[in-house]
């Protein structure tokens, strides 16, 4: 039997406020900015899907203008998941999964797209993420890094800024961080941006731990690439020493 190819667009939400970097996306590596790499490296990853960037700020338009569809969208959005469902509605694309890019992930790959997009060959699959195994014990131990933890289908278990699980047993069991790039199914991106938000994520600030509360299934895809993730202006520097080594 032939598999029907999974159809797909790429929304990047990019806004230019940021409490720790603002404007990011706008911010320069090797001469270029951040939010124009990252649509770059889109269209390397996937060449023949819809690529659309999805802004409240007039200086990130007008510099995407040009390299990708732009969708003006509301200031008071919450979160990059609402800013999707709105960009989702305004442009009507045909397609069965909407993948949410970060405007700060300019190294994103084709073997990460593809991983995204795996489980939505299972009916059984609402929303998909990944992670990477950690090496590091710092990292582990480091709040800022979201672990992840899953089932023998790669369902998520549960996402945290703590170490999880906690290794009482003295066992070799791996510890994953969760990286932030998402696809959902296009029909249920509207009804994730009216879910409510719930303790469990007030709790750890971490939004996917909503749509778990509300019962949808996120399977979490193992990769082995991570490019630098690109937080504060001092990230450029390790971003730029990246990109010169690839």
């Amino acid at each position: 039997m032939v598999e029907t190819p999974i159809t797909f667009g790429i929304i990047i939400p990019a806004r230019y406020g940021s409490t720790r970097f603002p404007g990011k996306p706008l911010a320069n590596i090797l001469g270029k900015p951040m939010i124009l790499r990252t649509i770059e490296a889109a269209q390397k990853a996937a060449p023949d899907c819809g690529i659309a960037v999805a802004t409240d700020d007039n200086r990130i338009a007008q510099v995407v203008s040009g390299h990708a569809e732009v969708i003006m969208t509301k200031a008071t959005h919450q979160t990059g998941t609402d800013r999707i469902a709105e960009a989702v509605d305004l442009l009507n694309w045909d397609c069965d999964v909407i993948v949410n890019l970060q405007g700060d992930e300019p190294f994103v790959t084709a073997e990460q797209i593809q991983a995204l997009l795996q489980p939505f060959k299972s009916q059984n699959t609402d929303i998909a993420t990944l992670k990477k195994r950690m090496q590091n014990d710092e990292l582990v131990s480091n709040p800022n890094v979201v672990k992840v933890i899953t089932d023998k289908n790669n369902r998520a278990l549960y996402f945290s800024r703590s170490v999880i699980p906690y290794n009482r047993g003295n066992t070799n069991y791996p510890y994953f961080r969760h990286l932030g790039m998402y696809a959902y199914r296009k029909h249920i991106v509207k009804k994730l941006s009216l879910l409510n938000a719930t303790l469990l994520e007030e709790t750890e600030m971490l939004e996917q731990l909503r749509w778990m509360d509300y019962g949808y299934v996120v399977r979490v895809i193992e990769t082995e690439h991570e490019g630098p993730a690109v937080d504060t202006p001092e990230d450029i520097k390790i971003a730029e020493a990246y990109l010169k080594s690839t």
